[in-house]
């Protein structure tokens, strides 16, 4: 490696660790409008709640520079249900260009049996308070949204 190619490292690895701050920045900024104490820890990650009733995951990735949002929006009832292939359909349709999910990404943790909200952004998309505060309020119109399609189509039925 010449010495062109190593400062050109530094410089890169430079950058990051300044993007990195500059969104820890907004996330503190954005904390002090919604009187909550946001903050990254140390494996980059933050959550916060919206309302007292959405979960709100925050991912910064290092290597990519890049920010994960993703919330849980409730539980999916198994793959192996009778209602699986309608309810996986559902969430196909709510994901249709220019549909009800914004652009935003439907998931299915089998795992946890949720289905998630998620979206990825370049750190410097979001670079003020207010980016990151229309980003936020963006996820939470999805979670809310396929919420009530979930109720409306799937009603929980009681024993």
């Amino acid at each position: 490696m010449d010495k062109f190619e190593l400062m050109e490292m530094y410089e890169a690895e430079a950058a990051s660790v300044d993007q990195k701050a500059q969104f820890a920045d907004v996330l503190k900024e954005f904390g002090t409008l919604v009187k909550q104490d946001i903050a990254l820890d140390d494996d980059g990650a933050a959550t916060f709640a919206v309302d007292d009733e959405i979960l709100v995951n925050i991912q910064y990735l290092e290597e990519s520079e890049n920010v994960v949002a993703f919330s849980p929006v409730g539980a999916f009832g198994g793959t192996d249900a009778p209602d699986a292939g309608a309810k996986a359909l559902e969430l196909l349709r709510l994901c249709e260009l220019g549909g009800p999910a914004e652009g935003f990404a439907l998931a299915l943790d089998a795992e946890a049996d949720l289905v998630l909200v998620l979206d990825r952004r370049l750190a410097l998309e979001i670079a003020t308070a207010d980016a990151f505060a229309a980003w936020v309020d963006a996820l939470v119109r999805v979670v809310r949204t396929v919420r009530e399609r979930f109720a409306k189509h799937f009603p929980v039925k009681e024993d």
